[in-house]
């Protein structure tokens, strides 16, 4: 079991970046990863979160929760009622075809000033406008920063690198385009 956050500091959403496993591209990766031990799904998230960023994170009661197959990523369906695991409900559940295993990601907000862990290449702050462009056009990690774009990076990444926004990042945008109060 996963589960993972977008976690909203200044107005700006951190991600991972790093290679992808073909070596071809900068992938671009919601903060989050694997349960341990008896953790509910957002005491994984807050955990990864500062493991990944350094960010202490307070989490943020969605609008509503919605369901999306993992193999279909770009068109959640709304489920009509809320999961709440200890008390904290996700924005989003992934469901994983064919396995029992529900990925939930959850809205957090942060005071903290996100620094990549040593298990972290890098971190790209993006805004709601930079998602909307690294998912309308192919873009390199060097015209992103020449376009004026934030970064934190801990190892050298090609700037001719071009980056390849992972399902996650389309969902966030989703999210955003449906529910814009979640920027205030």
């Amino acid at each position: 079991m996963t589960a993972g956050v977008y976690v909203r500091v200044q107005g700006r959403f951190p991600f991972q970046i790093g290679p992808n496993r073909a070596g071809t591209a900068l992938g671009i990766v919601r903060l989050g990863g694997h349960r341990e031990g008896g953790e509910t799904g957002w005491q994984c998230a807050a955990r990864e979160a500062y493991e990944e960023a350094s960010l202490q994170v307070s989490p943020v009661p969605p609008p509503t929760t919605y369901w999306y197959e993992t193999a279909a990523a770009d068109t959640p369906a709304l489920f009509e009622g809320a999961w709440l695991e200890e008390g904290v409900a996700p924005i989003l559940i992934g469901r994983h075809l064919n396995r029992h295993n529900m990925t939930p990601i959850y809205l957090a907000v942060s005071q903290d000033k996100p620094v990549p862990s040593h298990e972290t290449k890098g971190l790209l702050l993006l805004s709601p406008e930079e998602i909307s462009t690294i998912l309308s056009k192919e873009i390199t990690l060097g015209q992103y920063l020449d376009a004026g774009g934030k970064a934190l990076l801990r190892a050298d990444l090609p700037l001719n690198g071009r980056l390849e926004p992972f399902p996650h990042l389309r969902l966030l945008h989703w999210v955003l385009t449906q529910h814009p109060e979640i920027l205030s």
